[in-house]
């Protein structure tokens, strides 16, 4: 008798193993991905109905203290973020393909200061934090996908869809995950800084010979609904010196607080 219950949760194991083999060797093309992932989050047609979107909350940059953050935009084509640090503000901003990055960085940062404006102009930028969304704004014959099989992401099996686009450079990656089809990364390839500069701490001196390689990605989790639509309250990305203080690469993480959607925002904001 004992071994007859014992027997069910071993089969009620195996078959949870089954389905989430399964979920991950599905045949999906790029664009089932992508479709699957815009029904998840609500649907094309509530996505269509939302004009602007204000998202609020705080950026933790390393040891110090929250600062305040703000992702504004405006669909189709505007999206600016503030990072209201103590020393300085950051700003990404990109409007009817025009794109700022302030401050600007020293020369030998350039290579960063470029590759954030060519994120920005994407449509990738935030993944679907942003109105300006490539996914929702253009034509899938604008875009070329290919589906490029699973990736684990933090414990979790995702989805890889590569995009290229003949009028934007680069390649971009991006994850959907596996069971609930929320956009969790983007990558956006890698840079090589030439040289560091200055020290980032009184213990830690640069070396002119060292060249750091950089990936660049976003991602983003806890996703909750919002006006019936599933957004995510936080989200974490690659950042280097001079926006970090004591190394030259690392992470910033911004927790969301609140979202505002279908209200006025500032012109200025994308100035």
């Amino acid at each position: 008798m004992i071994k007859r219950y014992l027997a069910i949760p071993a089969a009620l194991l195996a078959l949870t193993l089954s389905i989430g083999v399964q979920a991950v060797n599905e045949k999906l093309t790029a664009t089932e991905i992508i479709n699957k992932h815009l029904a998840a989050v609500g649907g094309k047609e509530a996505l269509a109905k939302i004009k602007s979107r204000v998202a609020i909350g705080t950026v933790k940059r390393e040891n110090q203290a929250e600062a305040q953050m703000l992702i504004m935009s405006e669909a189709p084509d505007r999206v600016s973020a503030a990072y209201v640090f103590q020393d300085l503000t950051w700003r990404l901003i990109y409007d009817k393909g025009k794109t700022v990055f302030r401050p600007s960085l020293t020369r030998e940062y350039t290579v960063v200061e470029d590759k954030y404006n060519e994120m920005l102009a994407s449509g990738f930028m935030f993944n679907g934090i942003a109105l300006y969304n490539a996914l929702i704004a253009e034509t899938e014959s604008e875009m070329k996908l290919d589906a490029k099989g699973p990736k684990k992401i933090n414990g979790r099996q995702a989805y890889v869809v590569e995009c290229r686009r003949d009028k934007k450079p680069g390649v971009v990656r991006l994850l959907f995950d596996a069971e609930n089809f929320m956009w969790v990364r983007t990558e956006f390839g890698s840079v090589t800084i030439s040289k560091q500069i200055g020290a980032f701490t009184n213990a830690v001196e640069s070396r002119s010979d060292e060249q750091p390689t950089v990936d660049f990605y976003v991602e983003t989790s806890d996703f909750r609904e919002v006006d019936g639509i599933k957004l995510p309250f936080k989200l974490v990305q690659v950042v280097t010196f001079p926006i970090l203080r004591q190394k030259a690469v690392g992470t910033i993480t911004s927790t969301i607080n609140e979202y505002k959607q279908n209200i006025q925002i500032d012109p200025k904001m994308f100035q």
